[in-house]
């Protein structure tokens, strides 16, 4: 049986819980990390790059159990804001899908805004995938947004993006960090269309989607998976549990929540062993 992983965004702290929920299913005998596709969006596309590039699932999970080091927190709120502000001018509800034009809008206010440089941001991400030279071989797809037209892009080994460049402007979270360069044109974090973009797993038998639980009204994920089982696919939805998510909060960009978040993962995925298991029986 084919299956397909979908890995959501979620910050660092959801890069943890989504770490560690592997790690507990792992250890609990229900291994998700060898899929016959990964798809990752934003947080999701460093923790699918990491496990599709080798990475050892034991040392990706002690990793966010080192201490942070002091500095500022970013959050989310320059994001919110300036999403708030196109929302209203464009005549839309404070929820639901954005349409093209309007992300451009934002691609444009993330262009004018004040972040590290490319540079700087080139590194950080770096860091999470240290042997990560070329694409793997096991096929990954990793979604970002194009800052001109508000157009999605997934990016394969296939495509122009090297893995860092395609892994960094999935990461590339509008207001709050650069969007990043690739063939002469910018693009930015997919996660403010959908945190999973889990149609791009179409024609897999079983299709594994990893999310954060998000607060408010149904967001995409409920069509993406619909769409998923009009094609044919067996669909399973994992959303951290009330522990997880709020283990996550209130800031999911706060670096001080790594190490609680990972552990409620591996909790949760702990408890979900024998559930995971039977999805391939």
């Amino acid at each position: 049986m084919r299956f397909a992983l979908v890995l959501s965004g979620g910050g660092p702290v959801g890069m943890a819980w989504e770490t560690g929920l592997l790690k507990g299913l792992s250890d609990g005998g229900a291994d998700l990390t060898q899929p016959d596709l990964f798809v990752g969006t934003s947080a999701g596309a460093i923790v699918a790059a990491q496990l599709a590039t080798g990475h050892d699932l034991n040392d990706l999970f002690a990793r966010h159990l080192v201490p942070t080091q002091p500095g500022p927190t970013r959050s989310l709120e320059p994001l919110m804001r300036a999403m708030g502000e196109i929302r209203r001018r464009a005549g839309l509800p404070e929820r639901g899908p954005m349409p093209p034009q309007t992300l451009a809008e934002l691609g444009t206010a993330a262009l004018r805004a004040e972040t590290e440089s490319e540079e700087s941001r080139l590194t950080t991400v770096k860091g999470y995938l240290p042997s990560a030279i070329a694409w793997p071989e096991r096929p990954l797809r990793i979604t970002a947004l194009d800052t001109a037209d508000g157009s999605l892009v997934v990016w394969d080994r296939n495509s122009a993006a090297t893995l860092l460049e395609a892994v960094a402007s999935s990461c590339a979270a509008p207001m709050i960090v650069p969007p990043a360069t690739i063939g002469g044109r910018r693009y930015m974090d997919a996660g403010v269309l959908s945190g999973t973009h889990a149609q791009l797993a179409a024609g897999q038998d079983l299709v594994i989607v990893v999310a954060v639980a998000r607060p408010g009204p149904p967001g995409p994920l409920e069509g993406e998976l619909a769409a998923l089982r009009n094609g044919g696919s067996r669909v399973e939805l994992i959303q951290s549990d009330p522990p997880s998510t709020a283990a996550m909060l209130p800031n999911p960009l706060d670096h001080t929540r790594r190490n609680a978040a990972a552990e409620a993962g591996v909790a949760q995925g702990l408890a979900l062993r024998e559930t995971v298991r039977g999805w391939f029986e």
